[in-house]
């Protein structure tokens, strides 16, 4: 079942996260390299494409593609991946119409933080931005269990990368699915209350003070306070050190954190993290190949040792 999340934290961040609405008619393939196939799971509420390659043959890796653009994978041999929600049905859950002549409620006002992290009070600040994303991770994990009927997909190579909100969505996921075995995360980070202390988009340093069952919630959330629950997936951490949105004590707790766990894990190669330098939440080229190489090291099975051409696809 998925998380219980407020109406109206999902009414007003539904449209900045996805689009609604039924999807288009499948066609049967939009290339002779890759067959094109579309469904919807959960009852009409994820709308799910994917992107199979029709070489190698046999049961190929797929990777959700949560942030970034899936060519490149698709041109490697992985099957790509892509699902959204459909707010839409969600109209038929919306308060009753108010009586002729009745003025509407005043909107709440929010006076802290800003964009997805704005809340009424510093009390709730960001609470709704990390409502929906556990509610993504874990439709994430129902397009997991459709994946792993398929007879195309190697359930051993089932992975997920974002970046920025889907990079957070993608720390989640990891966390609650142990079929997902690699992922890549940009610009994100697994500190959540480090975040909303010093992101520009939130409290901007003041002091954080939050209500105690939102802040005793958060803390059971995020990735910091439980690494040993990503130690199963390869994992691919990328940020630059002057991001203001997602700042550098944050990414780089969040890093050491994960570092030790793995080390413990005994799986120390598993986990890969890259920090530019004078980069911030929009991150160059550089970027791009860093999560390319890491899905030919970990689903293709092959080097990339070659940087992709100026003009090849981008991935990010």
């Amino acid at each position: 079942m998925r998380p219980c999340v407020p109406l109206l934290v999902v009414v007003s961040l539904a449209a900045a996260c996805a689009r609604s609405g039924p999807p288009p008619a499948s066609p049967a393939a939009t290339s002779p390299d890759f067959e094109v196939r579309e469904v919807t799971l959960e009852n009409g509420w994820l709308f799910t494409k994917l992107e199979i390659p029709r070489t190698p043959a046999g049961r190929k890796p797929a990777v959700v593609v949560l942030g970034g653009k899936g060519a490149p994978l698709r041109y490697a041999g992985i099957i790509v991946v892509t699902f959204r929600q459909n707010w839409a049905s969600l109209k038929a859950l919306e308060a009753p119409q108010r009586p002729p002549g009745e003025p509407p409620p005043p909107p709440p006002q929010n006076t802290v933080g800003s964009w997805l992290l704005a809340a009424p009070t510093a009390k709730t600040v960001g609470q709704g931005y990390f409502q929906l994303i556990t509610s993504q991770a874990h439709d994430l994990s129902r397009v997991v269990d459709y994946l792993l009927t398929l007879p195309e997909v190697d359930r051993t190579r089932i992975g997920v990368m974002g970046l920025s909100t889907s990079g957070f969505v993608t720390l989640q996921a990891v966390a609650y699915d142990e079929r997902l075995s690699a992922a890549a995360v940009v610009a994100s980070c697994g500190d959540y209350l480090q975040l909303l202390h010093e992101s520009n988009l939130a409290m901007g340093g003041k002091p954080l003070d939050l209500d105690p069952t939102y802040e005793r919630w958060l803390r059971d959330e995020e990735p910091i306070r439980h690494p040993a629950r990503l130690t199963h997936a390869a994992l691919l951490m990328v940020n630059g050190d002057a991001d203001l949105t997602v700042p550098r004590s944050c990414i780089e707790r969040t890093a050491q954190t994960l570092q030790r766990a793995y080390a413990r894990a005994g799986v120390p190669e598993r986990f890969r993290f890259v920090m530019f330098a004078g980069e911030g939440h929009t991150l160059s080229d550089s970027a791009q190949y860093e999560v390319l190489a890491w899905w030919y090291r970990w689903f293709v099975r092959r080097p990339a040792e070659d940087r992709p051409d100026a003009d090849a696809p981008r991935l990010l």
